[in-house]
């Protein structure tokens, strides 16, 4: 809307209660295939800079870069997205993603390829920021948790198909790298498209003040999960690895089991949040996850695998739903910005730490101490939730 005056705050989804709007479905679509269009990646690119005389170092160095250069620029981008609009910046983020991806068309050498991902890092990081306060903005009022939960379908279904299809086609086709290149670059152009129908709400412009660039009232939603990423960080970077020294050959099943049960789970009980409160739903989801990670700790034969990764998703799908709609819940309209990029930021750093941390424990202990301390990880939440209530409490007195 044009004119220097504020407007009032409009969203689509508010007028009627619906979530499922065209605007809605439109968000959702290109938020499946960006996230296909990374996750298509997973067994691609540690392959090709192997192929191009990388080692394993650098391909972790590469994944460090890339959420490293996601999440630099988050708290800015954060701040200035009342004044910059939600769309546009989704806009950018991809395009971002798509100049990167259209670079590795080309088979770059390591370098370029360390510069290239820092371009697409960049545009991740845009797009997961502007997403996510797309979500929030589109959802009716008193129905945050659901819509969260609904949108939150697109990444763990997108987990389960796409490095399935990569692996597949990389056998397939023999390495054939500007194909494999080619199909992830074609999922992130459809995302654009689909992004470009996508209509930002009428909202109320924030001036041009420079406010702060985290968040305060989102601290213990981001500190949950930071808690709750360590250990998916852990899982996605060391599971592989702990089947191979266990000779458990469902490493690939795990990861499809729980993203599957995740995109049950987490629309589900996002809803429920919604009418019984947040803390009923994650309090209890993060116990159920630790308890998945015990049983991680103990697996031996493949089933018991499987059945972590099932028990894994439902805690973690009906905490991250809940969680992320309890961040909402303490954030004004125009405070949604900053509140976003300090809560998805701390995602992202939660699996960089488990990721590099536990990589480090594994240096002095074996897999099976090494879970069992995220196990405890898991729970600290529910302990630090503890102790804040009692103090509550005893100042009441």
């Amino acid at each position: 809307m044009m004119g220097s005056a504020p407007v009032k705050y409009t969203l689509e989804g508010n007028g009627n209660g619906k979530i499922l709007t065209f605007n809605f479905l439109a968000l959702l679509g290109a938020v499946f295939f960006l996230f296909f269009a990374l996750d298509f990646y997973i067994p691609i690119l540690p392959f090709y800079v192997l192929d191009i005389g990388g080692g394993e170092a650098a391909v972790g160095l590469l994944m460090g870069l890339f959420t490293f250069c996601s999440v630099v620029l988050r708290p800015f981008q954060g701040r200035d997205l009342n004044r910059r609009g939600r769309k546009r910046l989704l806009l950018m983020g991809i395009a971002l993603y798509i100049v990167g991806g259209a670079g590795l068309l080309f088979l770059p050498p390591l370098h370029l390829v360390f510069l290239l991902r820092a371009v697409q890092g960049f545009g991740w990081g845009a797009f997961l920021l502007s997403f996510n306060t797309l979500t929030l903005d589109l959802a009716p009022p008193g129905r945050s948790g659901e819509a969260l939960g609904l949108m939150g379908i697109a990444p763990p279904f997108s987990l389960a198909v796409g490095p399935i299809m990569g692996e597949h086609l990389r056998i397939s086709t023999a390495g054939n790298y500007p194909f494999l290149f080619f199909v992830a670059s074609a999922a992130a152009v459809l995302a654009l498209i689909m992004a470009l129908l996508v209509r930002e709400p009428v909202r109320e412009k924030s001036g041009d003040q420079k406010g702060p660039l985290l968040s305060r009232k989102v601290f213990f939603p981001s500190l949950i999960i930071f808690f709750m990423t360590f250990n998916l960080g852990c899982i996605l970077t060391f599971l592989p690895l702990l089947g191979e020294v266990r000779e458990i050959e469902a490493v690939g099943y795990f990861f499809t089991v729980f993203a599957l049960t995740a995109v049950i789970f987490r629309p589900t009980f996002g809803r429920i949040s919604d009418r019984v409160g947040r803390s009923r739903i994650f309090l209890p989801a993060l116990v159920v996850g630790s308890a998945a990670l015990v049983m991680i700790a103990l697996a031996s034969t493949p089933l018991q695998l499987v059945v972590s990764a099932f028990v894994f998703g439902a805690g973690f799908g009906a905490a991250h739903s809940s969680v992320m709609a309890l961040a909402a819940d303490r954030l004004p309209v125009l405070e949604r910005g900053v509140g976003m990029a300090t809560f998805t930021g701390a995602f992202d750093l939660g699996i960089v730490a488990g990721s590099s941390l536990v990589g480090i424990i594994l240096g002095w202990f074996n897999f099976t101490v090494v879970f069992f301390l995220c196990a405890a990880v898991m729970l600290m939440p529910v302990v630090i939730y503890g102790l804040k209530t009692k103090m509550q409490a005893v100042r009441r007195q």
